[in-house]
C-alpha cells in the first residue's frame, strides 16, 4: 500500500511565502492547534485584518459564529485523518469580516507540513456573485413570474413545513384559497391582457397585506393560496374577508372602461383530525367550492370538515 503522505507538501514558511502570495484566492494555513500560522495578502484583504493579526491568532477570528463549534469539531477531525477537499465539497459555508459581516466562500484544503509541523492549508475564495446567482435561480424556479407570488411547488413545501409544525409543537396554522369569479367573462370581455392585470393588481394588494411569515401563492390559472403561520381559524377569516372586500372595491379600467372582479375565499386550519398537510387544503379547496355553489364573492370557512359561511357582500 501506497504511504498516504507521499503526496503531502513539505515546505518552510519562507519558501511557501512568494508561492501563496502568487495566487488569486484567499490562502490560509493553520496547525492542529487551530493557529493561523501563515496567511497572504489575499486572506487579510478578503477578511478585513492585517496580516500580522491574523498571525499566531485562534482560526475562529475569521469563523461566524454560528459555525464555529462545528468548524472546530471538522479541523480536528481532519488532523486527525488528513484528506484533501476539493472546491464544491461545502455549498453553503461564510467567513467572517473584521467588520462583522459575512462572507460566502468556498474552500479547497490540502495537507502539508510547514517548518515540520503538521498543517492544513486552504485555498478560499469569495463567491458572492455565484451564491446570488444561485439564490436568484432558487427563487426564479419557485416563483410566479405574472405576479411575483411563489408557485404551487413551493406552496406545497411550505404546506409541509407548517404540518410538521403543527404535529410537534401544535402551533395554529391557516390556509386562504381563492380564486376569481367569472374570470372566463373578464378575458372573454376585456382581453386577456386585462385578464392578467386583474391578476397582478389583486396579487399586489395582498403582497401589501402580507406579513413577512406570510407564503402567497398563485396554484393555478386564477386560484391562489396563502399560508398564515401561527393564525387561528377567526384570524384567517377576518383576513379573507378584508382582501375580499378590497378586490371588489378595487376599480379596474380597460381602456375607457372601468369595472370590477370578485374573488371567492375558503378557509381552513390544521386540526387534530388532519393526518396530512393535504387534508387541510383539501378542506379549504372544499369550502372554496362551497362558496362558489352559494353564489360567489363571499368567505365560508371549513370547521370539523363542514364549509360554513363567514360573510356576504
Amino acid at each position: 500500500m501506497a504511504d498516504q503522505n507521499t503526496d503531502k507538501l513539505v515546505a518552510t514558511s519562507q519558501a511557501l511565502l512568494p508561492f501563496i502570495e502568487s495566487l488569486p484566492d484567499a490562502v490560509v494555513i493553520v496547525n492542529a492547534s487551530h493557529q493561523i500560522v501563515l496567511a497572504n495578502t489575499r486572506a487579510a484583504e478578503m477578511f478585513g485584518h492585517e496580516i500580522a493579526a491574523m498571525m499566531g491568532s485562534d482560526l475562529k477570528m475569521i469563523i461566524p459564529a454560528h459555525h464555529r463549534k462545528r468548524h472546530a469539531g471538522n479541523v480536528t477531525g481532519y488532523f486527525e485523518t488528513p484528506h484533501a477537499r476539493p472546491m464544491g465539497a461545502e455549498k453553503r459555508f461564510s467567513g467572517l469580516r473584521a467588520d462583522g459581516t459575512g462572507v460566502p466562500v468556498d474552500i479547497m484544503i490540502n495537507e502539508l507540513t510547514l517548518d515540520g509541523a503538521p498543517a492544513a492549508m486552504a485555498l478560499v475564495r469569495d463567491v458572492t456573485y455565484q451564491r446570488a446567482l444561485e439564490d436568484r435561480l432558487t427563487l426564479e424556479s419557485l416563483t410566479d413570474e405574472m405576479t411575483g407570488f411563489y408557485n404551487r411547488k413551493h406552496f406545497k413545501t411550505q404546506l409541509k413545513a407548517q404540518y410538521a409544525g403543527f404535529v410537534r409543537s401544535g402551533l395554529p396554522a391557516s390556509v386562504i384559497m381563492f380564486d376569481f369569479d367569472h374570470f372566463k367573462a373578464i378575458n372573454d370581455q376585456f382581453g386577456h391582457a386585462s385578464g392578467d392585470m386583474v391578476l397582478i393588481k389583486v396579487a399586489q394588494m395582498i403582497q401589501r397585506e402580507l406579513r413577512p411569515t406570510d407564503v402567497g401563492c398563485r396554484i393555478g390559472g386564477e386560484e391562489f393560496a396563502i399560508i398564515l403561520p401561527n393564525t387561528s381559524l377567526e384570524e384567517a377569516a377576518a383576513f379573507a374577508e378584508r382582501i375580499r372586500q378590497r378586490t371588489e372595491a378595487m376599480e379596474l379600467r380597460h381602456e375607457d372602461t372601468s369595472f370590477h372582479a370578485t374573488i371567492t375565499v375558503g378557509v381552513a386550519s390544521f386540526s387534530k383530525s388532519d393526518t396530512s398537510h393535504d387534508s387541510l387544503m383539501r378542506k379549504a379547496d372544499s369550502a372554496l367550492y362551497a362558496g362558489k355553489a352559494s353564489g360567489r364573492n363571499c368567505v365560508r370557512i371549513t370547521r370539523d370538515d363542514e364549509a360554513t359561511p363567514l360573510a356576504s357582500p
